[in-house]
């Protein structure tokens, strides 16, 4: 989407988009997916929050819309400083089978659950955004995420349904816990 965003995450997702690492390593097509959060911690160091993107192309379709594909590569950036700390080449990795390839669609964007108002949608997105805003806040932090049931239902609802498999094959405990157990991806 090419809205600006007032969040923190919403920055962050369309810094990634146009920086030299995503130039780089993903084609013209591809878009950063909802993020999946990680805390890592190190003996006696603060813990390190970062936000896993999975870049994932998509196919515009004359009937408006477009086609969704699996994602090929996750980039990782640092919540406290924007910066990316890691790639990964999910086609090299296969962290799940590829049926069909990796040239198939799984699902078309806006999915049945987002087909409203762009005006709707957006906020729903911000929303969701801010959500994100808050829960690597509270990670950094070690505190609990306050915002987890309208959390929870803004991800079930904005997350393309043909992705979600792909999603819980990266991070199975983030997904579990706010959309309970669902879909995989191991084919």
């Amino acid at each position: 989407m090419a809205e600006h965003s007032a969040t923190r995450t919403g920055r962050l997702m369309a810094e990634l988009r146009a920086g030299a690492v995503f130039r780089a390593v993903a084609p013209m097509e591809a878009v950063p997916g909802w993020p999946l959060p990680a805390r890592r911690r190190r003996a006696g160091a603060e813990p390190v929050v970062a936000l896993r993107f999975p870049l994932h192309t998509h196919r515009a379709v004359r009937e408006g819309g477009a086609l969704l594909f699996p994602p090929f590569a996750t980039l990782t950036a640092d919540w406290a400083t924007g910066r990316v700390v890691e790639y990964t080449d999910l086609r090299y990795s296969r962290p799940w089978p590829v049926p069909g390839g990796a040239s198939e669609p799984v699902g078309f964007f806006p999915h049945e659950a987002v087909r409203t108002t762009l005006g709707a949608y957006t906020a729903d997105r911000e929303r969701l955004l801010a959500g994100y805003d808050d829960l690597a806040d509270a990670l950094a932090a070690e505190r609990a995420f306050g915002g987890a049931p309208d959390f929870a239902e803004l991800l079930r609802r904005l997350l393309e349904p043909g992705l979600e498999p792909y999603y819980r094959a990266l991070a199975p405990r983030f997904l579990d816990r706010f959309l309970g157990p669902g879909p995989s991806a191991a084919g």
